[in-house]
């Protein structure tokens, strides 16, 4: 699977994700309204859960491209930045429609939507939205394309293990001919 089309999927991971999340939200958010810690400790679940999954797909790509020797440290960046597509063009469009007093900002509410893992923050950080959502826009190709490299790391990690499992049979095969 090429960079683009492990782009599509990290999208539609990150779709999921955030629809599952926005659904719990309410429910998770409502319980102890008022009590702040509480809340940052849901938040950061919220954050921590999305980017294990994000982690977990990535290396698991990465580690498949290392056995296929199709590995390439770019391939996770570019497929991160595929995912990140809707958030800047949600990001963009937000900040090019300040809304009035009046009027309700669509493209921010849909751009909270989308990044609905970070809603403490940009709860908290509410007179900076939307401005700060681009933190975590940039921060999905950066956790992407880490993830992936770590594939390789988790390859080495395997053909050392095997290795060792080898040298330790060789050595017992040394010591049963001894007899």
């Amino acid at each position: 699977m090429g960079p683009i089309k492990q782009g599509l999927k990290l999208l539609g991971t990150h779709a999921v994700m955030s629809l599952v999340q926005f659904i719990f939200m309410p429910a998770l958010f409502g319980i102890l309204e008022k009590n702040q810690v509480y809340q940052w400790l849901i938040g950061l679940v919220y954050i921590a859960i999305f980017w294990l999954i994000i982690y977990a797909d990535m290396s698991s790509k990465g580690l498949d491209d290392a056995k296929k020797e199709a590995f390439a440290p770019y391939k996770g960046f570019i497929a991160g930045l595929i995912a990140s597509i809707p958030g800047v063009i949600l990001y963009l469009l937000a900040i090019s429609m300040k809304s009035s007093a009046d009027s309700i900002n669509w493209f921010n509410t849909v751009l909270r939507i989308w990044l609905v893992p970070y809603t403490k923050i940009f709860v908290t950080f509410e007179k900076m939205m939307p401005d700060i959502a681009i933190i975590p826009i940039v921060l999905l190709p950066l956790l992407s394309g880490i993830s992936y490299i770590d594939g390789l790391r988790k390859r080495k990690k395997i053909l050392e293990a095997i290795e060792k499992a080898e040298a330790m049979r060789a050595e017992k095969s040394k010591v049963n001919i001894s007899f």
